[in-house]
């Protein structure tokens, strides 16, 4: 049996096809939905490890509609988004024009990335490698093309009912079932979503393809200590009504806060099980 490959035909389908895919979840103001703050606390902690670095050059491979990357577009750095799908790519550009960020766009598959060894000081992936089964080659290729002393930065949200979501998913249904009785107080309620591998592997698995690797710094963390409150949480996230998104936004912020000034760290970070999703990192040894 053939290792999925991450389900490129699936994402295909769901990018020319549902409404989510022309939100735009870079912000340089305050965030006004939960996906914006997510992404925001995601640059946060992200740049935290690039302190005191001199890094120019970002790679984002299986880019999506390129979030992350306009948070380093916006911060100095030279972007590359790569992505195995055109209709994403093209989402992509739109997002960075909106946003006035420049970037080089790539058509490629992550498990053979079109670059040369050494080519980038940061390569970063959200939400990428839990759609394949050989993490190891897919982690090996991003590997291959970071410069030594480069990050790899990899967000990884693994397929684990038993995390914070379980003690929300009655509002969700809620959601869902008021999303169903009145379609019109939700946009986008009608279109299901085609169904994307995702593996339930925890941070161990993933740190056992490093051993064949050069590297250091190694580390991993829980991530994203917060529900995701929706009558649709699944990919690609469906958004509530505005008033809604502000008042829970303004809420999550108020818990980091609580987090930062009770934890004495970046609220971002909690217990692998808890979190949405976990975060490895690792530098490409000198």
């Amino acid at each position: 049996m053939a290792l999925q490959q991450g389900s490129i035909d699936e994402f295909d389908k769901n990018w020319v096809s549902r409404p989510e895919t022309t939100y735009n979840h870079w912000t340089s103001g305050w965030p006004k939905n939960q996906i914006q703050s997510a992404f925001r606390n995601h640059w946060l902690l992200f740049r935290e490890f690039m302190q005191n670095c001199d890094y120019e050059t970002s790679l984002e491979v299986g880019c999506g509609r390129g979030t992350i990357s306009s948070y380093f577009a916006e911060n100095g750095f030279r972007c590359t988004l790569l992505d195995s799908s055109a209709a994403v790519l093209e989402t992509a550009k739109g997002a960075f024009a909106k946003n006035g960020h420049d970037a080089e766009f790539v058509h490629g598959d992550a498990m053979d990335i079109p670059f040369p060894e050494c080519s980038f000081d940061v390569v970063v992936s959200i939400g990428l490698l839990e759609h394949f089964e050989d993490i190891g080659r897919a982690i090996e290729e991003q590997y291959r093309v970071l410069r030594p002393g480069g990050l790899f930065l990899g967000y990884i949200v693994p397929e684990r009912p038993e995390n914070l979501q379980r003690y929300f998913r009655w509002i969700n249904r809620l959601l869902a079932l008021v999303a169903k009785l009145r379609p019109k107080s939700i946009k986008g309620t009608d279109q299901k979503k085609t169904d994307i591998f995702r593996s339930d592997y925890g941070s161990g698995r993933y740190l056992d393809t490093l051993n064949a690797l050069d590297v250091t710094d190694v580390e991993v963390m829980g991530v994203y200590p917060l529900p995701m409150i929706s009558h649709s949480p699944d990919f690609p996230f469906s958004l509530l009504p505005a008033p809604l998104e502000w008042v829970l936004t303004r809420t999550f912020e108020l818990v980091l806060f609580g987090r930062r000034l009770l934890l004495k760290r970046n609220p971002w970070i909690c217990r692998e099980e808890v979190g949405q999703a976990f975060l490895l990192v690792f530098r490409k040894q000198d």
